[in-house]
């Protein structure tokens, strides 16, 4: 039986173990912490007393790969799924808005759900018809080779009112990154995917658990029944490389762990730091069939997730994206688990925080006491009793325009190691489902070989 060695045990890892096993692999899973779920996973926390989740993450109904895995693994009834697409908008002076899309063929649901937006004047909804051409068709390019989402959209006559009540907000819940600084060509492959591939596919879908408690528990006990080995609690520290293959992986105690085939599945700089000590200057810049991927050029994007307990609930909406707030998104979190163990428990989301990774929680919990007070009624006669800060200083990698030439395939010029990550060429932003998606290209490499 042929033994397959995986680093990380994020959503990348996960997929490629259960696949590899299904296959008929022996696998071994080693993770730097004593617990499985990468960049997300949920924790109990003790002042709170219920489990929080590091960060909120929203699926969407496009997302098949992670279906399919979640499936997999059987824990696909876990989730809160619309029927149609319909998002709550609230801006700073207490208004309230609904794009509410009707159960028509793509475009169609969402041209219906536009064009009764009333959070834009009937011009700009108009003008979001525009969108549909740079879509399907269109230059991503200008003097320096590629555009940014700001650039594309202005070329498209988008005004800056409809970047601050709808682009703005998808770009950074997307792409995790400004507007002015994230990749045209990037963001059409999502807008294409989302709403152009089928009327589902536009669907927001979120955990309706805590997120350790939706894949993790029960990744770790598939493994386990397929005979997988998952070793936490242990760092690798160094990829062995002689004659242009790995032999093995060293961790930080000492001990070696050899397989037939390595997979790397942690985040990019973390790779880097496995393969400083093997391969020469420049550091971790290789040579393969796409040209040549250097993880230095590579650079991460913040996210800020605030947790706010209140005496009582301050909306009625599952969630909320904010118009002109330096929040993005607020998550009624007893609404979307349907238990009142959360009752008051709101979850807000800053992406692409440059501007407010340096603050101080403190800071940062009045800020979000401010917005949300102008947001939403209700919050004006809650009581804050808990409150948690956690800031992801590299949660993502930056999706600059440009960036696709830094991102390494599945394969490299080792012969037996793949990369998996949301950072590898998947054409995606950094997602859950670009992460499982190089996950199950890694296993599809290993097994055909």
């Amino acid at each position: 039986m042929k033994k397959v060695i995986i680093i990380g045990g994020g959503f990348a890892g996960l997929t490629a173990s259960a696949e590899l096993l299904s296959a008929g692999f022996h696998v071994t899973l080693i993770e730097q912490r004593r617990f499985l779920g990468g960049r997300a996973y949920s924790f109990f926390d003790k002042k709170a007393g219920i489990e929080l989740d590091n960060g909120q993450h929203i699926l969407m109904g496009c997302y098949e790969k992670t279906f399919r895995f979640l499936k997999k693994i059987g824990v696909a009834d876990k989730l809160y799924i619309q029927k149609n697409l319909c998002v709550d908008f609230a801006d700073n002076r207490g208004g309230t808005y609904r794009l509410d899309c009707l159960p028509l063929p793509a475009p169609l649901h969402i041209l219906s759900g536009i064009l009764r937006f009333k959070a834009l004047s009937l011009t700009d909804r108009l003008r979001i018809l525009n969108i549909a051409r740079g879509v399907l068709g269109g230059s991503l390019t200008n003097s320096s080779g590629n555009c940014s989402v700001a650039e594309w959209l202005a070329g498209l006559g988008q005004s800056e009112q409809s970047r601050d009540a709808l682009w703005d907000i998808i770009t950074l819940a997307t792409m995790n990154e400004d507007p002015d600084r994230a990749s045209a060509a990037i963001f059409k492959t999502v807008l294409r995917k989302a709403f152009f591939t089928g009327r589902k596919g536009s669907r927001i879908v979120l955990p309706a658990v805590p997120l350790s408690r939706l894949y993790v528990d029960a990744a770790e006990t598939y493994l386990k029944q397929y005979g997988g080995d998952i070793q936490k609690g242990c760092l690798a520290s160094e990829i062995l490389i002689k004659n242009c293959k790995v032999s093995g992986i060293r961790l930080r105690d000492g001990r070696i762990v050899r397989g037939d085939y390595y997979m790397s599945a942690v985040p990019y700089h973390s790779l880097q730091r496995l393969l400083d000590a093997v391969i020469p200057a420049p550091a971790s810049a290789w040579v393969n069939s796409a040209g040549i991927h250097g993880l230095d050029s590579l650079k991460s994007s913040p996210i800020i997730s605030i947790h706010l307990l209140f005496d009582k609930p301050i909306t009625r909406y599952p969630f909320v994206a904010a118009i002109n707030s330096p929040i993005q998104w607020v998550f009624n979190k007893e609404m979307i688990y349907s238990d009142n163990a959360y009752k008051g428990l709101v979850s807000l989301v800053i992406s692409g925080a440059h501007h407010y990774v340096d603050w101080t929680s403190d800071k940062l919990i009045a800020m979000s006491l401010s917005e949300l007070r102008r947001m939403l009624p209700l919050a004006d006669s809650a009581k804050l009793l808990y409150s948690k800060v956690i800031k992801e200083r590299a949660a993502t990698f930056s999706p600059l325009p440009g960036v696709e030439k830094y991102r390494p395939d599945q394969k490299t010029p080792i012969k037996n190691l793949f990369l998996a990550g949301d950072w590898t060429d998947t054409g995606l932003p950094a997602t859950i489902e670009g992460a499982v998606i190089s996950g199950l290209k890694c296993a599809k490499a290993i097994v055909s070989i």
